[in-house]
């Protein structure tokens, strides 16, 4: 679920930079840094992929081996640098290995197998519990924290996203339509534009009119047949709010493909057009 609002890491301070001398101008700056990062990326990826990550792969994640052998390269790629340049955070005794990051990292990368990993770049910390956990909130800036309900994962608009480990086997071996990691990084896609509401990044107006004209139908469709008793292809649990719902719709089109263009043809057009793959004919 998304959690908006409060970071889960101090801000690194940043101090003002002057063009005096010994110091670089401030355009030059962002053009420094892009430069130091594609050249690590290269560095990076100039190294053999390491075997036992070949492992992880074809044991946990089922799409792998459906995927063309460019599109395997790509999300081999992809997550090497995701994991690379994220912080990751064991929580409750959980140290974080590299099966964790491996699993974690190629579902989330297959979000955006046809987009850049540079869409997230505001993610900074990925948190792992070895289990569902107890969450805190506070009211107001200073208050107190106090427990609001256990959780298997967050997605915060500030820089982390939260993790069950144990929920995200359990999805992986029951294959029953539900994945934490795809859900919880559908919502960090939805924040892209700093909103959750349900409505991500899009590249035209137009877009915008026919994916809020089509999800708010779908919506209604999925509230009539719950009020109505029908059984639903989409998880109930969308209908929590729209931001909910995109998430749940995005595990929908992932992992039931074939049945979700059969029920919900639109819904799986606007899909198709957002995530530029086809899952019905792809896994």
């Amino acid at each position: 679920m998304p959690a908006i609002g409060v970071p889960s890491r101090l801000g690194r301070p940043i101090g003002r930079v002057t063009s005096s001398p010994g110091n670089l101008p401030p355009p030059l700056l962002p053009m420094l840094y892009t430069w130091f990062k594609r050249r690590r990326r290269r560095r990076l990826l100039n190294e053999a992929f390491p075997d036992e990550w070949m492992l992880y792969l074809d044991k946990a994640v089922r799409f792998y081996p459906q995927l063309t052998p460019e599109d395997q390269r790509r999300l081999r790629d992809d997550l090497r640098v995701f994991i690379a340049e994220k912080h990751w955070v064991g929580c409750n005794g959980l140290e974080v290995n590299d099966e964790m990051r491996v699993v974690i990292a190629a579902y989330a990368c297959l979000l955006i197998l046809r987009k850049s990993i540079d869409v997230y770049n505001r993610l900074d910390t990925i948190l792992v519990y070895p289990d569902s956990y107890l969450a805190l909130e506070s009211a107001f800036p200073r208050s107190e924290p106090v427990p609001i309900g256990w959780r298997h994962g967050e997605s915060w608009s500030h820089g982390s996203i939260v993790l069950s480990w144990n929920t995200t086997v359990d999805n992986i071996r029951d294959d029953e339509g539900e994945n934490l990691v795809l859900h919880e990084f559908a919502h960090q896609l939805d924040m892209s534009d700093r909103f959750a509401d349900g409505v991500p990044r899009l590249g035209s107006r137009q877009q915008y009119h026919t994916w809020k004209e089509i999800m708010a139908a779908e919506y209604e469709q999925l509230y009539d047949d719950a009020r109505s008793g029908r059984p639903t292809l989409l998880d109930q649990y969308g209908l929590s709010d729209e931001a909910e719902f995109f998430a749940v719709a995005t595990e929908c089109f992932f992992l039931r493909g074939e049945e979700m263009e059969e029920r919900h043809p639109r819904l799986y057009e606007i899909l198709t057009e957002f995530y530029e793959l086809d899952t019905a004919k792809m896994f």
